[in-house]
């Protein structure tokens, strides 16, 4: 595997890079900004998303803390619709 400070298929090393090389990149790459992790593992065309998260896993943005911002969300849009009910 090379490291991931290798420079991208479009800045002209192309020839150093293997079908494989690429694979990882996009793999990589996509699961790392954020795509989901489904998705990635169909166009993989892995045969299920647990051979994905064994080999991609760490690089998924870190869901806890999307958790947490997403019920915090929730919990302060429940909290208003209730402030707005009493003062109606």
């Amino acid at each position: 595997m090379r490291s991931p400070r290798c420079p991208a298929p479009w800045t002209g090393n192309s020839d150093s890079w293997s079908p494989y090389d690429l694979r990882h990149w996009f793999a990589s790459t996509a699961l790392g900004s954020g795509l989901p992790l489904l998705d990635v593992s169909r166009w993989l065309g892995h045969r299920n998303i647990s051979e994905t998260a064994d080999t991609y896993g760490h690089l998924t943005p870190d869901s806890t803390g999307r958790a947490i911002r997403v019920m915090d969300g929730a919990i302060t849009q429940h909290r208003a619709g209730l402030v707005l009910a009493v003062a109606a």
